[in-house]
């Protein structure tokens, strides 16, 4: 006699992309785990995580017509989580305001050679980033957030104004943020990052 399966894919995802709930409910619990487990595994954070799983659920919930497309269920969920947590990691990576604490994070001699050479490709992305500002944009930059010059101290040493300098760096940020979107399609370099700033956040 054959066993029927306590949970039935094809069933439930045809239920499901008709709008009944309680097969959504079941849907749901079914797949929590993996879609919480996945968040988790590439973001470091339970609260981020969890976060991601919900709105996961909705865009699954939102697009539940193509379910009857789906021949394997769980590497669909799969792959659209992954998908969903990969583009929230991209773009929170490439905020202004984040990469700058990233290269704040490789300039911080406290970090240990392991780490240096964990996180080797994304800090040569950056290095690259900033190698590639133009003249004087670079030059304040640099005098910044390398040497740690003050933009008072900037604007006397390159005989400019302080809202000159405060300029530069910002402009300097936008120009390294837009550099490492176009520049960085690896995975690795992405989820390195987005492990980085999560632990900055801690």
């Amino acid at each position: 006699m054959q066993v029927k399966p306590l949970y039935d894919q094809q069933y439930i995802c045809a239920r499901v992309a008709l709008g009944d709930q309680q097969a959504f409910a079941l849907f749901f619990n079914h797949h929590w785990p993996q879609v919480y487990g996945t968040g988790l595994r590439l973001t470091k954070s339970p609260e981020k995580a969890q976060d991601l799983a919900q709105d996961i659920f909705i865009k699954l919930w939102e697009n539940r017509h193509k379910l009857t497309e789906v021949k394997e269920e769980d590497a669909y969920v799969y792959i659209l989580s992954r998908n969903v947590i990969l583009d929230f990691l991209r773009k929170k990576v490439f905020d202004t305001e984040n990469i700058e604490a990233l290269i704040d994070y490789f300039e911080d001699s406290a970090i240990s050679p392991h780490e240096k050479l964990e996180y080797n490709e994304l800090e040569n992305t950056l290095k690259s980033a900033i190698d590639q500002l133009p003249g004087k944009i670079k030059d304040v930059f640099v005098l910044s957030r390398v040497h740690g010059l003050t933009h008072e101290q900037i604007a006397k040493q390159l005989n400019i104004s302080v809202v000159s300098s405060k300029t530069y760096v910002v402009r300097a940020l936008q120009d390294i943020r837009k550099f490492m979107a176009l520049h960085t399609d690896n995975t690795a370099i992405i989820l390195a990052a987005g492990a980085i700033l999560y632990g900055i956040s801690k």
